[in-house]
């Protein structure tokens, strides 16, 4: 048997170490045209904003009782229902979304347009299922949800673009919510790399029409002034 091998039979067993199966609520959110943004803006403002954005939106889930998994570049994943049930956490997990385009929206109108010539925008996918949690231990610990579901909610945000609507709820989150929140148009779809298609709930608006990249008409420290 060779080192090698040796040493990812260890790996293994730390990945796989207290993995245990849950059912949680599932968001993937991701903002768009990030690209765009740090080719056509100085890129230290457009990091500095979306950090803003996005510890704005971690006070949110930990306050809807989620936890946020991951941040990277301009993606972020939460998932809820560690301290509820399932149904509470799928409400939790919506109410989240709800929240972070909210957020969102009284951005826009203080710098998105003002400043940037159009707004900022955001694309979430909203999935429950059951996952393994675990403990990955490579430089340090750090939580890990895997899973099927994990997948289906990531493709359902990236779905959101070719449907052309910010928000898509899987059926699965949908039946746990709440009646006020029911009567979203329904639709089967088909997810890259998911064999079976899935029924979704188009919970959300259209994209606004982004060509308006026209640099920066203002200092850093308005930029950064997002959380008050």
């Amino acid at each position: 048997m060779t080192n090698e091998y040796l040493a990812l039979s260890n790996c293994s067993a730390d990945i796989t170490k207290g993995d245990e199966e849950r059912e949680l609520a599932i968001l993937f959110l991701d903002i768009r045209n990030f690209t765009g943004l740090m080719e056509s803006q100085p890129q230290q403002a457009v990091i500095q904003v979306i950090r803003r954005l996005f510890m704005t939106f971690n006070d949110i889930i930990r306050n809807l009782h989620g936890k946020a998994v991951e941040t990277a570049g301009d993606t972020l994943y939460a998932v809820f229902g560690f301290q509820t049930n399932l149904k509470e956490a799928a409400n939790n997990a919506y109410q989240a979304a709800k929240s972070m385009f909210q957020t969102l929206g009284l951005f826009n109108d203080a710098y998105g347009q003002p400043y940037f010539g159009g707004p900022l925008e955001i694309g979430v996918g909203l999935h429950t299922g059951k996952v393994f949690v675990g403990e990955f231990r490579l430089n340090a610990p750090a939580l890990t949800v895997m899973g099927l579901p994990v997948n289906i909610a990531a493709r359902l945000q990236a779905k959101t673009k070719e449907l052309n609507n910010n928000l898509l709820i899987s059926e699965d989150a949908y039946r746990f919510l709440e009646a006020e929140e029911m009567g979203f148009a329904s639709k089967t779809i088909h997810l890259q790399g998911i064999s079976i298609d899935q029924p979704v709930r188009l919970a959300g608006k259209p994209y606004t029409n982004i060509g308006y990249l026209n640099g920066l008409r203002q200092e850093l420290d308005y930029l950064l002034a997002i959380s008050g």
